[in-house]
């Protein structure tokens, strides 16, 4: 099966049970980030069922010695994942790992080029923080639904994010990559 159709594939069973994923306007752009920075190492918190993650595998795949890092706390998600890395034959390229990516992260040896936060949104501070030193200079942090889980309803989830960020000064751009919602992305300087 083509890579476009597996995707598309892995698209409509998400939509039909609910899982949450990037679109696919979404997965077009960091993938393009990806090729661009010419990302060998990736690290992914929040694997959910892969979407995201085989989007990173179909992009690195020819790059010597590239591999992604993706943690998801979800047992069942966890399983789904690692059943799609399969059958989109990335899964030789993929480090998944099962536990909280709050334990994992500072045990994490290498550094990344390109890191991936869409995990629970009240702890993208927290991962945030942990990242920070696990990503190379010029490396590109992305953190996914910030408008979204910004607003009143929500703000507890994203209000100590943006607080970090603005006492720190770290500069960031908030990104409207599609409708659903925007994203943060941060340059290590």
């Amino acid at each position: 099966m083509k890579e476009e159709e597996f995707l598309k594939k892995l698209k409509a069973h998400w939509e039909k049970n609910d899982i949450p994923n990037i679109s696919f306007t979404n997965a077009k752009f960091l993938r393009d980030l990806i090729k661009i920075k010419k990302a060998k190492k990736i690290l992914e918190i929040g694997t959910a069922n892969g979407f995201s993650t085989i989007n990173f595998a179909y992009e690195i795949k020819n790059l010597s010695y590239s591999s992604i890092t993706t943690i998801e706390f979800s047992p069942k998600s966890y399983a789904d994942a690692l059943i799609n890395f399969k059958e989109a034959w990335v899964e030789s390229l993929i480090n998944p790992i099962l536990w909280n990516a709050l334990d994992v992260i500072p045990k994490l040896k290498e550094k990344y080029d390109f890191v991936f936060i869409d995990g629970m949104k009240k702890r993208s501070k927290d991962f945030l923080l942990l990242v920070r030193n696990k990503t190379k200079k010029w490396g590109i942090i992305i953190i996914d639904d910030v408008i979204k889980f910004k607003k009143i309803e929500h703000k507890e989830k994203m209000l100590p994010l943006y607080n970090y960020v603005e006492e720190n000064k770290i500069s960031h751009n908030i990104i409207p990559i599609d409708v659903d919602d925007w994203i943060m992305m941060i340059i290590k300087d």
